[in-house]
Protein backbone atom coordinates (compact mmCIF):
# COMPACT_ATOMS: atom_id res chain seq x y z
CA UNK A 1 0.00 0.00 0.00
CA UNK A 2 1.33 3.17 -1.03
CA UNK A 3 2.04 5.61 1.82
CA UNK A 4 1.84 9.73 0.94
CA UNK A 5 5.19 10.67 2.06
CA UNK A 6 3.85 13.56 4.28
CA UNK A 7 1.66 11.04 6.37
CA UNK A 8 5.08 9.30 7.28
CA UNK A 9 6.80 12.52 8.12
CA UNK A 10 4.13 13.20 9.97
CA UNK A 11 3.93 10.02 11.98
CA UNK A 12 7.83 9.87 12.34
CA UNK A 13 7.61 13.50 13.83
CA UNK A 14 5.13 12.72 16.13
CA UNK A 15 6.42 9.38 17.92
CA UNK A 16 9.83 11.17 17.69
CA UNK A 17 8.52 14.46 19.85
CA UNK A 18 6.41 12.40 22.23
CA UNK A 19 8.85 9.53 22.84
CA UNK A 20 11.13 12.73 23.86
CA UNK A 21 8.80 14.40 25.84
CA UNK A 22 7.47 11.07 27.72
CA UNK A 23 11.39 10.13 28.85
CA UNK A 24 11.47 13.87 30.31
CA UNK A 25 8.21 13.31 31.86
CA UNK A 26 9.65 9.69 33.22
CA UNK A 27 12.77 11.13 35.13
CA UNK A 28 11.10 14.24 36.24
CA UNK A 29 9.05 12.31 38.13
CA UNK A 30 11.29 9.24 38.83
CA UNK A 31 14.60 11.22 40.00
CA UNK A 32 12.91 14.97 41.44
CA UNK A 33 12.67 13.60 44.88
CA UNK A 34 15.98 11.48 45.23
CA UNK A 35 17.56 14.49 43.69
CA UNK A 36 16.34 16.88 45.64
CA UNK A 37 17.50 14.49 48.76
CA UNK A 38 21.12 14.22 47.10
CA UNK A 39 20.96 17.96 46.91
CA UNK A 40 20.39 18.21 50.54
CA UNK A 41 23.10 15.82 51.55
CA UNK A 42 25.81 17.35 49.38
CA UNK A 43 24.99 20.83 50.30
CA UNK A 44 25.32 19.56 54.01
CA UNK A 45 28.42 17.92 53.51
CA UNK A 46 30.11 20.92 51.54
CA UNK A 47 29.01 23.04 54.62
CA UNK A 48 30.57 20.95 57.17
CA UNK A 49 33.82 20.23 55.11
CA UNK A 50 34.13 23.97 54.58
CA UNK A 51 33.31 25.08 58.24
CA UNK A 52 36.09 22.64 59.76
CA UNK A 53 38.50 24.98 60.29
CA UNK A 54 36.15 27.47 61.76
CA UNK A 55 34.71 25.26 64.17
CA UNK A 56 38.28 23.81 65.40
CA UNK A 57 39.08 27.62 65.73
CA UNK A 58 36.03 28.09 68.45
CA UNK A 59 34.25 30.36 66.04
CA UNK A 60 30.50 30.66 66.87
CA UNK A 61 28.43 28.22 64.36
CA UNK A 62 26.44 31.26 63.36
CA UNK A 63 29.32 32.86 62.30
CA UNK A 64 30.06 30.05 59.94
CA UNK A 65 28.73 28.62 56.70
CA UNK A 66 26.76 26.46 58.97
CA UNK A 67 24.68 29.12 59.60
CA UNK A 68 23.03 29.42 56.26
CA UNK A 69 21.46 25.89 56.80
CA UNK A 70 20.06 26.46 60.15
CA UNK A 71 16.41 26.85 58.99
CA UNK A 72 15.91 23.30 58.63
CA UNK A 73 19.13 21.46 60.17
CA UNK A 74 21.02 21.69 63.57
CA UNK A 75 24.59 21.79 64.27
CA UNK A 76 25.81 20.69 67.39
CA UNK A 77 29.83 21.44 68.84
CA UNK A 78 30.64 19.36 71.37
CA UNK A 79 34.25 19.36 72.76
CA UNK A 80 35.59 17.19 75.58
CA UNK A 81 32.24 15.31 75.41
CA UNK A 82 30.33 18.80 76.34
CA UNK A 83 28.06 20.94 74.40
CA UNK A 84 29.74 24.29 73.73
CA UNK A 85 27.37 25.46 70.32
CA UNK A 86 24.28 24.48 68.57
CA UNK A 87 22.73 26.40 66.56
CA UNK A 88 19.13 25.73 64.32
CA UNK A 89 15.67 23.62 65.07
CA UNK A 90 16.21 21.20 68.20
CA UNK A 91 15.93 18.09 66.56
CA UNK A 92 18.13 15.66 69.01
CA UNK A 93 17.69 16.12 73.39
CA UNK A 94 20.79 16.67 74.98
CA UNK A 95 20.60 13.22 76.82
CA UNK A 96 20.10 11.07 73.70
CA UNK A 97 23.46 13.08 72.47
CA UNK A 98 25.89 9.53 73.26
CA UNK A 99 22.72 7.04 71.85
CA UNK A 100 22.91 9.24 68.23
CA UNK A 101 26.68 8.71 67.82
CA UNK A 102 26.61 5.38 68.63
CA UNK A 103 23.86 4.76 66.38
CA UNK A 104 26.12 6.40 63.97
CA UNK A 105 28.84 4.11 64.01
CA UNK A 106 27.00 1.10 64.90
CA UNK A 107 24.58 1.41 61.39
CA UNK A 108 25.52 -0.96 58.69
CA UNK A 109 24.09 1.94 56.33
CA UNK A 110 26.61 5.07 57.39
CA UNK A 111 28.75 6.13 54.73
CA UNK A 112 31.94 7.09 55.98
CA UNK A 113 34.15 9.83 53.91
CA UNK A 114 37.55 10.66 56.18
CA UNK A 115 36.25 12.30 59.16
CA UNK A 116 32.72 12.69 57.90
CA UNK A 117 30.01 10.03 58.42
CA UNK A 118 26.70 9.84 58.15
CA UNK A 119 23.55 7.66 57.54
CA UNK A 120 19.88 8.81 55.82
CA UNK A 121 16.71 7.11 57.95
CA UNK A 122 12.97 7.58 56.73
CA UNK A 123 10.62 8.18 59.52
CA UNK A 124 7.00 8.85 58.88
CA UNK A 125 7.93 9.62 55.04
CA UNK A 126 10.46 12.18 56.69
CA UNK A 127 13.91 11.89 55.72
CA UNK A 128 16.36 12.27 58.75
CA UNK A 129 19.75 12.13 57.42
CA UNK A 130 22.44 12.26 60.56
CA UNK A 131 26.35 13.47 60.43
CA UNK A 132 29.10 13.52 62.75
CA UNK A 133 32.57 14.86 62.20
CA UNK A 134 35.06 14.11 64.63
CA UNK A 135 37.92 16.55 65.62
CA UNK A 136 39.26 14.04 68.21
CA UNK A 137 38.33 11.55 70.94
CA UNK A 138 35.31 13.47 72.38
CA UNK A 139 35.30 16.33 70.13
CA UNK A 140 32.37 16.36 67.69
CA UNK A 141 30.39 18.54 65.19
CA UNK A 142 26.94 16.67 65.46
CA UNK A 143 24.39 17.50 62.05
CA UNK A 144 20.77 16.82 61.91
CA UNK A 145 18.60 17.59 59.07
CA UNK A 146 15.13 16.51 58.54
CA UNK A 147 12.87 16.83 55.07
CA UNK A 148 9.64 16.72 54.70
CA UNK A 149 8.14 14.15 52.66
CA UNK A 150 7.64 15.03 48.80
CA UNK A 151 4.63 13.35 47.91
CA UNK A 152 2.62 16.90 47.63
CA UNK A 153 5.12 18.27 45.41
CA UNK A 154 5.28 14.75 43.57
CA UNK A 155 1.43 14.98 43.01
CA UNK A 156 1.59 18.72 41.75
CA UNK A 157 4.00 17.88 39.73
CA UNK A 158 2.09 15.23 37.97
CA UNK A 159 -0.94 17.78 37.94
CA UNK A 160 1.36 19.96 36.23
CA UNK A 161 2.67 17.52 33.81
CA UNK A 162 -0.52 16.32 32.79
CA UNK A 163 -2.21 19.77 31.74
CA UNK A 164 1.08 20.29 30.07
CA UNK A 165 1.56 16.85 28.28
CA UNK A 166 -1.72 18.26 26.42
CA UNK A 167 -0.39 21.86 25.35
CA UNK A 168 2.87 20.24 24.27
CA UNK A 169 0.63 17.32 22.42
CA UNK A 170 -1.07 19.95 20.42
CA UNK A 171 2.30 21.85 19.80
CA UNK A 172 3.57 18.42 18.86
CA UNK A 173 1.35 17.97 16.33
CA UNK A 174 1.11 21.41 14.81
CA UNK A 175 5.10 21.34 14.48
CA UNK A 176 4.90 18.22 13.08
CA UNK A 177 1.93 19.09 10.33
CA UNK A 178 4.14 22.26 9.60
CA UNK A 179 7.30 20.34 9.49
CA UNK A 180 5.91 17.52 7.29
CA UNK A 181 4.27 20.05 4.54
CA UNK A 182 7.04 21.72 4.77
CA UNK A 183 9.02 18.43 3.23
CA UNK A 184 6.43 17.06 1.56
CA UNK A 185 5.32 20.01 -0.66
CA UNK A 186 8.15 20.48 -2.69
CA UNK A 187 8.55 16.89 -2.99
CA UNK A 188 5.65 16.50 -4.34
CA UNK A 189 6.01 19.50 -6.65
CA UNK A 190 9.08 17.98 -7.73
CA UNK A 191 7.50 14.52 -8.60
CA UNK A 192 4.78 16.20 -10.50
CA UNK A 193 7.57 18.16 -12.60
CA UNK A 194 9.50 14.89 -12.75
CA UNK A 195 6.11 13.22 -14.74
CA UNK A 196 5.47 16.00 -16.52
CA UNK A 197 9.45 15.94 -18.08
CA UNK A 198 9.06 12.51 -18.82
CA UNK A 199 5.84 12.89 -20.30
CA UNK A 200 8.05 15.15 -22.89
CA UNK A 201 6.06 18.01 -21.26
CA UNK A 202 8.72 20.84 -21.00
CA UNK A 203 6.12 24.26 -20.83
CA UNK A 204 6.14 24.26 -16.70
CA UNK A 205 9.27 25.86 -15.02
CA UNK A 206 9.84 24.55 -11.53
CA UNK A 207 10.07 27.56 -9.10
CA UNK A 208 9.88 27.33 -5.09
CA UNK A 209 11.05 30.04 -2.78
CA UNK A 210 13.41 27.86 -0.54
CA UNK A 211 16.71 28.85 0.84
CA UNK A 212 18.03 25.21 1.52
CA UNK A 213 18.99 21.98 -0.29
CA UNK A 214 15.46 22.61 -2.32
CA UNK A 215 17.10 25.38 -3.63
CA UNK A 216 20.14 23.98 -5.29
CA UNK A 217 18.07 20.71 -6.54
CA UNK A 218 15.68 23.03 -8.08
CA UNK A 219 18.38 24.55 -9.99
CA UNK A 220 19.52 21.55 -10.98
CA UNK A 221 16.34 20.48 -12.29
CA UNK A 222 15.68 22.94 -14.63
CA UNK A 223 19.21 22.89 -16.11
CA UNK A 224 18.58 19.89 -16.61
CA UNK A 225 15.29 20.50 -17.86
CA UNK A 226 16.80 22.91 -20.55
CA UNK A 227 19.44 20.36 -21.55
CA UNK A 228 16.57 17.74 -22.12
CA UNK A 229 14.36 20.18 -23.86
CA UNK A 230 17.71 21.27 -26.74
CA UNK A 231 18.52 17.86 -27.13
CA UNK A 232 14.98 16.43 -27.57
CA UNK A 233 13.92 19.61 -30.20
CA UNK A 234 17.33 18.90 -31.70
CA UNK A 235 16.74 15.15 -32.17
CA UNK A 236 13.29 15.95 -33.44
CA UNK A 237 14.58 18.42 -36.08
CA UNK A 238 17.56 16.09 -37.00
CA UNK A 239 14.89 13.41 -37.30
CA UNK A 240 12.19 15.24 -39.20
CA UNK A 241 15.27 16.28 -41.94
CA UNK A 242 16.31 12.19 -41.81
CA UNK A 243 12.52 12.02 -42.57
CA UNK A 244 12.45 14.11 -45.07
CA UNK A 245 15.42 12.76 -46.49
CA UNK A 246 14.09 9.52 -46.65
CA UNK A 247 10.90 10.46 -48.11
CA UNK A 248 12.70 12.14 -50.87
CA UNK A 249 14.84 9.54 -52.00
CA UNK A 250 11.85 7.01 -52.07
CA UNK A 251 10.22 9.87 -54.21
CA UNK A 252 13.16 10.50 -56.52
CA UNK A 253 13.47 6.86 -56.76
CA UNK A 254 9.81 6.04 -57.79
CA UNK A 255 10.50 8.72 -60.29
CA UNK A 256 13.73 6.73 -61.87
CA UNK A 257 11.71 3.91 -61.60
CA UNK A 258 8.69 5.14 -63.38
CA UNK A 259 10.90 7.12 -65.86
CA UNK A 260 12.59 4.00 -66.84
CA UNK A 261 9.70 2.34 -67.58
CA UNK A 262 8.44 5.16 -69.80
CA UNK A 263 11.71 5.32 -71.30
CA UNK A 264 11.76 1.91 -72.30
CA UNK A 265 7.91 2.30 -73.68
CA UNK A 266 9.08 5.21 -75.95
CA UNK A 267 11.97 4.18 -77.13
CA UNK A 268 10.60 0.67 -78.13
CA UNK A 269 8.17 2.57 -80.85
CA UNK A 270 11.05 3.98 -82.76
CA UNK A 271 12.95 1.33 -82.51
CA UNK A 272 11.31 -1.23 -83.86
CA UNK A 273 10.30 1.40 -86.59
CA UNK A 274 13.90 1.72 -87.70
CA UNK A 275 14.44 -2.24 -87.12
CA UNK A 276 11.71 -2.65 -89.95
CA UNK A 277 12.98 0.35 -91.93
CA UNK A 278 16.28 -1.67 -91.94
CA UNK A 279 15.35 -5.03 -92.72
CA UNK A 280 12.83 -3.60 -95.57
CA UNK A 281 16.08 -1.87 -96.92
CA UNK A 282 18.29 -4.95 -96.38
CA UNK A 283 15.62 -7.42 -98.38
CA UNK A 284 14.65 -4.77 -100.61
CA UNK A 285 11.29 -4.96 -99.86
CA UNK A 286 8.54 -2.81 -100.86
CA UNK A 287 9.12 1.19 -100.76
CA UNK A 288 12.20 0.20 -98.89
CA UNK A 289 14.06 -0.47 -102.37
CA UNK A 290 14.52 3.39 -102.63
CA UNK A 291 17.21 3.38 -99.47
CA UNK A 292 18.33 6.87 -100.30
CA UNK A 293 15.07 8.19 -99.50
CA UNK A 294 14.51 6.01 -96.15
CA UNK A 295 17.84 6.54 -95.39
CA UNK A 296 16.74 9.86 -94.24
CA UNK A 297 13.97 8.68 -92.02
CA UNK A 298 15.78 6.34 -90.20
CA UNK A 299 18.05 9.26 -89.43
CA UNK A 300 15.01 10.96 -87.78
CA UNK A 301 14.06 8.21 -85.87
CA UNK A 302 17.93 8.08 -84.45
CA UNK A 303 17.78 11.57 -83.97
CA UNK A 304 14.60 10.81 -81.79
CA UNK A 305 16.13 8.37 -79.87
CA UNK A 306 19.72 11.16 -79.36
CA UNK A 307 17.18 13.77 -77.99
CA UNK A 308 15.19 11.45 -75.64
CA UNK A 309 18.54 10.09 -74.56
CA UNK A 310 20.22 13.77 -73.80
CA UNK A 311 17.30 14.99 -72.05
CA UNK A 312 17.29 12.13 -69.98
CA UNK A 313 20.26 12.27 -68.58
CA UNK A 314 20.19 16.08 -67.87
CA UNK A 315 16.49 14.72 -65.85
CA UNK A 316 18.56 12.45 -64.28
CA UNK A 317 21.70 14.66 -63.15
CA UNK A 318 19.57 18.28 -62.29
CA UNK A 319 20.34 17.83 -58.64
CA UNK A 320 23.96 17.20 -58.92
CA UNK A 321 24.24 20.58 -60.79
CA UNK A 322 22.09 22.81 -58.05
CA UNK A 323 24.52 24.53 -55.23
CA UNK A 324 23.56 27.04 -53.07
CA UNK A 325 25.72 29.75 -54.02
CA UNK A 326 24.47 29.71 -57.75
CA UNK A 327 24.06 32.89 -59.19
CA UNK A 328 24.01 34.04 -63.04
CA UNK A 329 23.68 36.86 -65.18
CA UNK A 330 20.65 37.25 -68.02
CA UNK A 331 23.36 37.68 -69.92
CA UNK A 332 23.95 34.17 -70.18
CA UNK A 333 20.27 33.81 -70.93
CA UNK A 334 20.71 35.46 -73.83
CA UNK A 335 23.17 33.64 -75.28
CA UNK A 336 21.28 30.43 -74.81
CA UNK A 337 18.63 32.48 -76.96
CA UNK A 338 21.03 33.31 -79.70
CA UNK A 339 21.94 29.42 -79.69
CA UNK A 340 18.44 28.33 -80.47
CA UNK A 341 17.94 30.64 -83.54
CA UNK A 342 19.50 28.40 -85.68
CA UNK A 343 17.01 25.36 -84.62
CA UNK A 344 14.40 28.48 -84.97
CA UNK A 345 15.44 28.88 -88.00
CA UNK A 346 14.89 24.87 -89.36
CA UNK A 347 11.33 25.73 -88.27
CA UNK A 348 10.62 29.09 -90.04
CA UNK A 349 10.35 30.98 -86.31
CA UNK A 350 11.63 34.04 -85.61
CA UNK A 351 12.51 34.71 -81.73
CA UNK A 352 11.71 38.11 -80.78
CA UNK A 353 13.22 38.55 -77.07
CA UNK A 354 12.97 41.50 -74.47
CA UNK A 355 15.39 40.66 -71.88
CA UNK A 356 16.02 42.77 -68.63
CA UNK A 357 19.59 42.75 -67.13
CA UNK A 358 19.60 41.11 -63.68
CA UNK A 359 21.55 38.76 -61.83
CA UNK A 360 19.16 35.37 -61.27
CA UNK A 361 19.79 32.73 -57.92
CA UNK A 362 20.48 29.94 -60.32
CA UNK A 363 22.93 28.05 -62.10
CA UNK A 364 24.16 29.01 -65.29
CA UNK A 365 23.30 25.40 -66.89
CA UNK A 366 20.62 25.04 -65.65
CA UNK A 367 18.59 28.27 -66.74
CA UNK A 368 20.55 27.45 -70.06
CA UNK A 369 18.51 24.42 -70.06
CA UNK A 370 15.27 25.98 -69.20
CA UNK A 371 15.60 28.19 -71.54
CA UNK A 372 16.45 25.80 -74.61
CA UNK A 373 13.11 23.46 -73.18
CA UNK A 374 11.11 26.28 -73.22
CA UNK A 375 11.77 28.01 -76.44
CA UNK A 376 11.94 24.76 -78.42
CA UNK A 377 8.87 23.63 -77.08
CA UNK A 378 7.39 26.96 -78.14
CA UNK A 379 8.72 26.83 -81.45
CA UNK A 380 7.68 23.41 -82.33
CA UNK A 381 4.14 23.82 -81.37
CA UNK A 382 3.84 27.51 -82.63
CA UNK A 383 1.03 28.35 -85.13
CA UNK A 384 2.93 31.52 -86.54
CA UNK A 385 6.60 32.36 -87.57
CA UNK A 386 6.82 33.91 -83.66
CA UNK A 387 8.05 32.83 -80.42
CA UNK A 388 8.34 35.78 -77.83
CA UNK A 389 10.84 35.60 -74.74
CA UNK A 390 10.33 38.08 -72.02
CA UNK A 391 12.14 39.15 -69.14
CA UNK A 392 11.19 41.60 -66.28
CA UNK A 393 11.84 42.27 -63.08
CA UNK A 394 8.99 42.68 -60.43
CA UNK A 395 9.00 43.13 -56.87
CA UNK A 396 12.84 41.44 -57.07
CA UNK A 397 11.25 38.63 -59.04
CA UNK A 398 12.61 38.00 -61.97
CA UNK A 399 9.97 36.98 -64.57
CA UNK A 400 10.69 34.76 -67.65
CA UNK A 401 8.14 34.56 -69.87
CA UNK A 402 7.95 32.51 -73.65
CA UNK A 403 4.67 32.64 -75.30
CA UNK A 404 4.02 31.43 -78.82
CA UNK A 405 1.11 31.41 -81.26
CA UNK A 406 -1.71 28.52 -80.88
CA UNK A 407 -4.07 26.73 -77.99
CA UNK A 408 -3.90 24.20 -75.69
CA UNK A 409 -7.05 22.21 -73.93
CA UNK A 410 -7.34 23.03 -70.71
CA UNK A 411 -8.05 19.25 -69.95
CA UNK A 412 -4.55 19.00 -71.19
CA UNK A 413 -2.68 21.69 -69.67
CA UNK A 414 -1.57 19.96 -65.79
CA UNK A 415 -0.41 17.07 -67.78
CA UNK A 416 2.02 18.72 -70.14
CA UNK A 417 4.95 19.11 -67.55
CA UNK A 418 4.19 14.77 -67.21
CA UNK A 419 7.12 12.95 -68.91
CA UNK A 420 6.67 11.98 -72.30
CA UNK A 421 3.71 14.06 -72.37
CA UNK A 422 2.81 15.50 -75.90
CA UNK A 423 -0.20 16.87 -77.86
CA UNK A 424 -1.10 15.57 -81.01
CA UNK A 425 -1.10 18.21 -83.48
CA UNK A 426 -1.53 18.73 -87.21
CA UNK A 427 0.37 21.37 -87.38
CA UNK A 428 3.23 19.93 -85.18
CA UNK A 429 6.84 20.51 -86.86
CA UNK A 430 8.30 17.71 -85.35
CA UNK A 431 7.89 15.13 -82.64
CA UNK A 432 9.69 16.56 -79.68
CA UNK A 433 11.24 13.83 -76.80
CA UNK A 434 8.26 14.96 -74.08
CA UNK A 435 11.06 15.57 -71.35
CA UNK A 436 10.92 19.18 -72.26
CA UNK A 437 8.75 20.76 -69.86
CA UNK A 438 9.04 17.95 -67.56
CA UNK A 439 12.62 18.86 -67.22
CA UNK A 440 11.77 22.28 -66.45
CA UNK A 441 9.28 21.35 -63.53
CA UNK A 442 12.32 19.55 -62.16
CA UNK A 443 14.32 22.64 -62.85
CA UNK A 444 11.73 25.15 -60.99
CA UNK A 445 11.00 22.30 -58.26
CA UNK A 446 14.71 22.14 -57.54
CA UNK A 447 15.06 26.33 -56.03
CA UNK A 448 11.07 26.60 -55.34
CA UNK A 449 9.99 28.72 -57.92
CA UNK A 450 6.95 29.08 -59.13
CA UNK A 451 5.58 28.24 -63.00
CA UNK A 452 2.69 27.68 -65.00
CA UNK A 453 0.87 27.28 -68.54
CA UNK A 454 -1.85 28.83 -69.50
CA UNK A 455 -3.86 30.07 -72.76
CA UNK A 456 -4.02 34.03 -73.05
CA UNK A 457 -5.69 35.12 -76.08
CA UNK A 458 -4.37 33.13 -78.87
CA UNK A 459 -1.49 32.53 -77.29
CA UNK A 460 0.74 29.54 -75.55
CA UNK A 461 2.55 31.04 -72.25
CA UNK A 462 4.64 29.97 -70.24
CA UNK A 463 5.88 31.76 -67.20
CA UNK A 464 8.31 31.36 -64.24
CA UNK A 465 9.59 33.48 -61.17
CA UNK A 466 12.95 33.38 -60.50
CA UNK A 467 14.69 34.84 -57.55
CA UNK A 468 17.35 37.86 -58.11
CA UNK A 469 19.99 38.42 -56.50
CA UNK A 470 18.43 41.96 -54.73
CA UNK A 471 15.87 39.96 -52.85
CA UNK A 472 18.41 37.68 -51.30
CA UNK A 473 20.19 40.83 -49.97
Amino acid sequence: MRVPIFIKTFILLLLSFSAVFLLNIYISNERFSPMYIEENISAVKSSILNSVDEVNQDIALDQTELNQLSSETEFIRIKDNIVVDTVGPKYINDDALIDFVISIYDSEETITEGNLAYHQTIIDDIHQINYIYTYDSGDYLIVSTKIQSLQNIDALLNTINTTQSIYILITITILSIIISYNISSPIKKINQYAKDISNLNFKRKLSLKRKDEFKDLISSLNEMTFNLKKTYHDLNEANQVLSSDIDFKKQQEQKKKELIMMINHEIKTPLAVMKGMIEGMIDGVGRYKDKDKYLKELLTQIETIEDITKDLTYSLRLEDKKKSEDICSTIHLEKHIKALENFAAQHQIIIQKNVSYSDLLMSDELLGILITNLVKNAILYSDDKYVYVDGTIENNLYTLSVRNKGFIPEDQIDQLFNSFYRIKKQSEKSSGSGLGLFIVKQICDLYGYTYKLFNDNGYVTTKIQINTKNELS
